[in-house]
């Protein structure tokens, strides 16, 4: 299984950054934890990062219009580095009255980090094609589970071990090995699909002339790639900062897709680590020791899924709509079941026959929207989504951790599996339109070829 070489630098660039991030939060949050004694000041790192990465969902568009994708994330990972080293001379002999600072520098290192994930979600499908389009999603997601897993549960050992300042000066390391990595990073060449039909105003391109010399394709590459991210002309920032949402709500795959991911983001803080504490200690009635083997489970079956998912490309990229509807019923169901069972190991079963439904689902609707949603849009409507996402998972924490306290924890994972099962019916509703998406159909059509 091979891919283009593009994609491998920006997937290895990338999880090598993600491993640095788990491991600079793990060490600052033990560091204040060791300073206060206090749970809610640690708290307050996830939740400067979070912070963070939503105002870069705003900011994003507006730079986008104006920075090539590639340098875009050159730059990005240029200035978690210098940004990082700041962190880092400040963590040393680090204070009380030092936090709001710190927790300033977290959210900045948030900010210039946050849009990684858009421009990354945006190169894939660039640098792949359609064809390994799902291959290569699930094999980043699988990476990305694997890197949390490895950073929660052995980078807790390792901070243990060495101490968090060792971890942090060794995060140095890491963030500028990914830098390196990521520099040879090239803009992607334009994908001329046949399959797309052309609409009335956007003919098809007319395909390479026979004998073109290198330097003649190259030029071609480089100057398509920078009308792409070439900002149109009286273009404001806030009409940058809307057009992701619009063209969201003009594309109808594109807002089935986001009213699933709005409905999903709701109860998505049901498997944050402290809703999964609460469940095994109140419903389960276990020590604390059961909470690790349920978090571990659960990402041990998400790694799981997306190998699976890798493995059965083939089978799945043809029933999109099945894949996003059957992972999310599953996940609703198990998670019903999670929800009111008193056993560790039937809990823990579950957690992790739950990961290949969840990562089904997940890598399915991603490919999709990519799928569905035109190259020169991609950036911006991948940013929108994000700022959704993060605002959603902001209401979450708040929301289901007032459920928990006011109608127990059974309640939280109960609504979350119906919340599942809505969307499984949503998206077996509206498989006609996912399916017309996945297959590249003109925006325009798909309302006709979902009734057709």
């Amino acid at each position: 299984m091979l891919y283009p070489r593009m994609f491998r630098i920006l997937w290895a660039g990338q999880s090598i950054s993600n491993l640095g991030d788990t491991l600079y939060l793990l060490s600052i949050v033990t560091i204040v934890y060791q300073l206060t004694g206090s749970a809610l000041f640690s708290s307050l790192v996830p939740i400067a990062r979070v912070a963070g990465q939503l105002v870069c969902g705003v900011v994003a568009p507006i730079v986008m219009d104006r920075v090539r994708l590639t340098l875009l994330i050159k730059l990005s990972q240029l200035l978690q580095v210098v940004g990082f080293i700041l962190l880092l001379l400040l963590s040393r002999g680090m204070a009380e009255t030092d936090i709001p600072l710190v927790l300033g520098l977290i959210a900045v290192l948030s900010f210039t980090d946050g849009i990684t994930t858009p421009v990354r979600n945006a190169l894939v499908p660039r640098y792949t094609g359609k064809k390994e389009l799902l291959r290569a999603n699930g094999l980043m997601s699988t990476t990305d589970q694997v890197v949390m897993m490895a950073g929660w549960s052995a980078g807790g050992v390792v901070v243990a071990w060495l101490g968090a300042s060792a971890v942090m000066t060794g995060t140095l390391v890491i963030y500028a090995a990914a830098l390196l990595l990521t520099l040879p990073l090239r803009e992607p060449a334009p994908q001329h699909e046949p399959s797309v039909e052309a609409t009335p105003n956007q003919p098809l391109a007319e395909p390479q002339q026979p004998g073109m010399g290198a330097e003649l394709l190259s030029a071609e590459v480089a100057a398509t790639a920078n009308v792409l991210n070439e900002p149109q002309q009286n273009s404001g920032a806030w009409q940058s900062v809307k057009e992701g949402w619009q063209n969201i709500w003009r594309n109808p795959v594109l807002r089935v897709l986001i009213v699933i991911d709005a409905i999903e983001g709701t109860v998505g803080a049901a498997w944050i680590g402290a809703m999964m504490l609460v469940y095994a200690t109140e419903q389960l009635q276990s020590g604390a020791e059961w909470y690790g083997f349920i978090n571990g489970g659960y990402f041990a079956g998400c790694i799981a899924g997306g190998l699976l998912v890798v493995a059965f490309t083939r089978r799945l990229s043809g029933h999109p709509a099945l894949s996003i509807a059957a992972g999310a019923g599953i996940m609703g169901v198990f998670t019903v079941i999670f929800a009111w069972t008193t056993s560790p190991a039937l809990a823990l079963a579950l957690v992790v026959l739950m990961g290949p439904p969840q990562e089904l689902r997940n890598v399915m609707r991603r490919t999709v929207f990519q799928q569905a949603c035109p190259p020169e849009q991609l950036p911006k409507v991948m940013s929108a989504e994000n700022t959704l996402v993060y605002s959603l998972f902001g209401l979450s924490v708040v929301l289901l951790s007032w459920m928990a306290d006011r109608w127990g924890i059974e309640v939280v994972y109960t609504m979350t599996g119906l919340f599942y099962l809505l969307t499984a019916l949503l998206a077996s509703l509206y498989r006609r339109q996912i399916q017309a998406g996945a297959d590249g159909k003109p925006a325009d059509r798909l309302d006709e070829q979902a009734v057709s």
